[in-house]
């Protein structure tokens, strides 16, 4: 038994690496190039307020400076009474503030440079700083660090059969059954389950995030929470980008390098993926993200660079401070003033000279990530497509030369995988088409190589085969004879057919009882039709139909009996009956009596029929329509009493009488108030899906409507013999195609 775990024939003989650690590696790097610069940049941004926020800078000394500045005269040199003097003043000045250091100096000078107070100092170590050794920044780089430890740990077994099954292949060393079939069930899943263990310790920390943040209060301000809320939303976009960077380069060395080597050339004929993929979705989502990032990251640099106005906290800018807020726009706003007022510019917003320089640094570095992103998406992209495409274009031409057993791998769960799989199949069958034509020709070569050889050794028997012959041509004579009188016979079965067909269609005579001025066009295909007309009376009301049954001849001739009959049976039966119901009755009879039951084997016969009943004495109509319609000629009054024919169109349900695809629905029932003059046209679509005219076109139903609007003027009689020459001229000498009725009735 041969090792299915041996290089495939069609693959590459090149046996690749596999990355496992590389992976995790650099989708971690691409994770700290995003996050650490943002955290940095962050970070520097808010030192002043930091700053002032921790008292870096002694306010006190400050003010004692500025009071001894207020007591001296400036304009005259003080002498050394006046040096003493000023001395004592500062002393007795700073004592305040030095009496609670225990490490005061004696110097009565060094109290005027006091560093930081310790009310301050107090204030500053009741709250865990975020940089502190005990705040939540170093704890979550601690747990990063260790969950990162742990995740590459877990990765490291995960994939370490992979890495033993494609270093032992690359050896040309024996790969076990048991670790080529592990490495074949999850050689699919690899992909998600490394993606989802490199971003695991990104998820921890996230959710350690979350729950400092809102567990918590002892932030040392609003700055540090406000940080520490930036850097939670920053890691988790990075998180994503990281899963998509690690997942989609993995499935692209799954597609493109590993699944030959774990899958046998018959498994790969077709697809082996568990869900099916779109091209469209893979380009739409490198699209996304090579579009996106780049911009994500210059919105917010940019958005985290801006300072308000307002935060500058002055009541005025002078002319020099105007001109670097707004440059020369100050005078086109009207602001010509030596000074303006602040209020007047707290709408804008400005980015100082530092944050400009660091959201530059911050741009530069996120298009850098961003562009090794899209170049590496775009790369694995096109090699996803283009190399499968690039196999099947090879196979193509080796078929085409004549090799037919040329199969490609389906490497992807797309279109581009059904394609390979279609041309597969088309091979396998062409390939099984030619076996089977190259053993029938065999089979055929030695057939007449026996019989040749029949031949040659009963020359004899071939004369009395000759007898037999003639006594054949006899008996087939006479069998002719046979046939053709069971033809006549069959014939004269038919003949009789079209009598009991004629003898239950209606007679004129009984139309005439109602509407004095009406014609029937009906002009079979063969003897007997499938199309009939219809009509019944009761209660004063006059029914009239005209249906067309599947197929023509004798099977649409039996439909039509069982029509004519059934909807004869419904008007004894009946009390009161609408136009709707008499089709609905009229469609569960048909389905239940040719046990339609929708199967695809099951029968589809069926009825497309229109039916009116007409009340004379309310001169109201209703109609149904089973996939026919109804057309109304009535004229159009003008002021002088005159008017032209409008042709009125009332369609039927699009729905056969018969089973249908759809669940079963009522059939819309029409009324219509009829006026004098009126003239109804019911008929089949026998006369316009007639061929003829110059091009052998279809008469078409638009031509049919113009028709009758020209013939309006005249009689029924005569409207039914113009009808009859234009179907014998549009025709011309092609053969009728179908059963022809038109029903016509003037109100």
């Amino acid at each position: 038994m041969c090792n299915p775990y041996r290089i495939n024939s069609m693959a590459r003989q090149h046996i690749p690496k596999y990355f496992g650690l590389r992976i995790y590696i650099s989708s971690t790097i691409l994770y700290f190039f995003l996050v650490f610069p943002f955290l940095v940049f962050l970070g520097l941004q808010n030192i002043p307020q930091r700053a002032e926020s921790e008292g870096w800078f002694n306010r006190d000394a400050a003010s004692v400076i500025d009071s001894l500045a207020a007591s001296v005269d400036l304009d005259e040199v003080p002498g050394e009474a006046g040096i003493d003097s000023l001395v004592n003043r500062a002393i007795e000045m700073g004592e305040p503030y030095t009496e609670n250091r225990e490490d005061a100096d004696d110097d009565s000078g060094s109290s005027l440079f006091v560093g930081i107070s310790s009310e301050a100092e107090k204030e500053k170590h009741d709250h865990e700083g975020l940089f502190q050794e005990s705040g939540p920044l170093p704890m979550y780089i601690r747990l990063l660090f260790i969950f990162t430890l742990v995740s590459y740990l877990i990765g490291f077994i995960l994939n370490n059969p992979f890495k033993r099954f494609f270093r032992k292949k690359r050896g040309k060393r024996e790969v076990r059954d048991r670790l080529g079939l592990l490495c074949k069930k999850y050689l699919l899943t690899i992909p998600a389950l490394n993606s989802l263990i490199i971003v695991l310790p990104n998820l921890l920390v996230i959710t350690y995030s979350l729950l400092y943040i809102i567990l918590k209060n002892d932030f040392q301000g609003d700055i540090e929470r406000e940080l520490f809320v930036h850097l939670f939303f920053v890691t988790l976009a990075a998180s994503l980008l990281e899963f998509l960077f690690a997942f989609y380069w993995q499935k692209h060395r799954v597609h493109t390098k590993y699944i030959e080597h774990l899958y046998t050339e018959e498994e790969l004929r077709v697809r082996v993926f568990r869900r099916k993929g779109r091209i469209r979705n893979r380009y739409m989502i490198a699209s996304v993200i090579t579009t996106f990032l780049p911009l994500l990251i210059v919105m917010v640099y940019l958005v985290l660079s801006i300072t308000s106005v307002k935060e500058m906290e002055m009541e005025s800018l002078n002319r020099d401070q105007r001109e670097i807020l707004i440059g020369p726009y100050g005078t086109l706003l009207n602001f010509g003033k030596e000074s303006t007022d602040i209020d007047k510019l707290e709408w804008l917003f400005y980015v100082n000279a530092v944050d400009s320089l660091l959201m530059s640094i911050g741009i530069g570095n996120g298009i850098l990530v961003s562009l090794i992103y899209l170049l590496l998406f775009v790369k694995w992209t096109n090699q996803d497509i283009t190399q499968p495409v690039k196999e099947l274009l090879t196979n193509i031409r080796n078929t085409r030369g004549g090799d037919l057993e040329q199969y490609t791998l389906v490497r992807t769960n797309d279109e581009i995988g059904e394609l390979a799989e279609g041309y597969n199949e088309m091979t396998r069958k062409i390939h099984e088409h030619v076996q089977r034509i190259s053993k029938m020709n065999r089979d055929l070569e030695k057939t007449v190589d026996d019989r040749t050889r029949e031949v040659v050794n009963q020359k004899e028997e071939i004369e009395a085969q000759k007898e037999e012959i003639e006594a054949q041509l006899d008996l087939v004579t006479l069998q002719k004879d046979t046939i053709s009188r069971q033809n006549e016979q069959i014939l004269d079965s038919i003949r009789y057919a079209e009598r009991i067909q004629s003898a239950l269609l209606p007679t004129a005579g009984h139309l005439d009882d109602f509407l004095s001025d009406q014609f029937i066009l009906y002009k079979p295909r063969d003897i007997v039709s499938g199309d009939y007309y219809w009509t019944a009376s009761k209660d004063g009301k006059l029914m009239v139909a005209v249906a067309d049954c599947t197929g023509h001849g004798v099977p649409g001739a039996f439909l039509s009996v069982l029509g004519i009959s059934s909807m004869n049976e419904f008007v004894k039966r009946e009390e009161v009956l609408s136009a709707g119901q008499i089709l609905e009755q009229l469609r569960d009879f048909v389905i239940h009596t040719l046990h339609q039951t929708g199967d695809r084997d099951g029968a589809r016969d069926g009825i497309e029929i229109a039916l009116c009943v007409i009340d004379p004495k309310k001169k109201t109509l209703e109609f149904a329509g089973a996939n026919r319609p109804l057309y109304l000629v009535r004229k159009r009054r003008d002021k002088q009493g005159g008017g032209s024919p409008e042709l009125i169109q009332i369609r039927g349900d699009r729905m056969p009488i018969g089973i249908y695809e759809q669940e079963p629905a009522p059939f819309t029932n029409h009324i219509v108030k009829l006026k004098k003059e009126d003239t109804l046209y019911l008929f089949s679509d026998g006369y316009v899906d007639q061929l003829g005219g110059p091009r052998r076109k279809t008469f078409r139903s638009a031509q049919f409507r113009e028709l009758l609007i020209q013939i309006q003027d005249k009689p029924m009689e005569e409207q039914k013999k113009i009808l009859y020459d234009k179907h014998q001229e549009w025709r011309g000498k092609v053969e009728q195609i179908d059963d022809i009725l038109v029903a016509g009735f003037r109100i």
